[in-house]
């Protein structure tokens, strides 16, 4: 027999971009179960010139403070090889709220958000994240913008707490013998610009409505011990811990995780919104059962030493 640990969240994010219809979304999460959870979130805007503010809705509460923004990061060329997996070069303008990467004959904008203009407001339900972006118009030399932000991801903290039931001795004795084995499963969905899953601040946003997905891009790190559900998957690799370990969230480790990437790319249909679904699952031996077992042959080794004991000289005293 085996006990089950089983938890599930679904998170519905909104992403949607004044003058601009058409944009791509990058989730990038780093799942630590033993840990903090960290989400990063990338987005792209091709009309870079006519994007006039950027607007993201958190499902979850966040404060300015918890948000990081990650574009300083992204100055280091080889942590820019990890995240676009091409040779980059970076022009720094020094100045306020912008920067200039190229690769190939793309040239994307990176903007630095928390030098401009950006909001974290309060919900009925989570939080909402808004940057203006009018400040960097006359800095834009490319057509595509960028921002990515981190933030801790407290409904993936939630997924993985451990709910203290009251047991009774006797009870807890039963269970860690009667379930050596404990298996842990997980099921967390991602849904982007759903309606259903927003608060009434946000469905009733016109904007958003308008908007035209174009690409919705998830990768997850987690440790190899456990396994993801790799459905559809776009790639799998071990993490380039070179790569990663100056980028990769404080106590997060790269050595032992492996990167599942799931891609929906559309031609058509762009308003649609977008949805990822993910099972996480480890089974192990519980360590409560091994203590248990191990008391319990040697309780029997030292009882029956002791009635062999007693017995030798019980004959010993009749016989001898």
């Amino acid at each position: 027999m085996s006990s089950k640990i089983r938890h599930f969240e679904d998170d519905g994010w909104a992403v949607w971009i004044d003058g601009d219809e058409k944009s791509t979304v990058y989730f990038n999460e780093w799942i630590n179960p033993s840990g903090r959870n960290y989400v990063d979130v990338g987005i792209r805007m091709y009309g870079a010139q006519k994007a006039s503010e950027v607007n993201v809705y958190i499902p979850f509460d966040v404060t300015s403070n918890e948000i990081e923004d990650l574009s300083p990061n992204l100055t280091d060329e080889t942590i820019l090889r990890g995240l676009f997996n091409n040779r980059c070069s970076v022009n720094d303008f020094g100045e306020k709220g912008i920067f200039e990467v190229t690769y190939g004959r793309h040239i994307l904008n990176i903007i630095k958000f928390t030098e401009l203009s950006f909001n974290v407001s309060k919900l009925s339900f989570g939080a909402k994240l808004t940057i203006n972006l009018f400040e960097i118009q006359e800095k834009i030399t490319g057509k595509e913008l960028y921002v990515i932000f981190r933030v801790p991801h407290k409904s993936m903290d939630r997924i993985f707490e451990r709910k203290k039931e009251m047991h009774s001795p006797v009870n807890k004795i039963h269970e860690a013998i009667t379930s050596p084995m404990v298996t842990e499963k997980y099921g967390y969905a991602i849904r982007i610009n759903e309606a259903r899953l927003l608060p009434p601040e946000i469905s009733n946003i016109e904007t958003l409505h308008q908007q035209n997905l174009r690409k919705a891009l998830i990768s997850i790190s987690i440790d190899e011990n456990y396994e993801l559900n790799d459905f559809n998957c776009y790639k799998i690799r071990h993490l380039e811990t070179q790569l990663y370990d100056g980028y990769a969230p404080q106590g997060f480790d790269c050595n032992s995780a492996i990167n599942y990437q799931w891609v929906e790319e559309r031609d058509a249909d762009m308003k649609a919104h977008f949805n990822f679904y993910f099972d996480i699952s480890r089974s192990t031996v519980s360590k409560k059962s091994l203590t248990l077992y191990f008391l319990i042959v040697l309780a029997s080794s030292l009882v029956g030493n002791t009635i062999y004991g007693l017995l030798s000289k019980l004959f010993g005293t009749l016989f001898g």
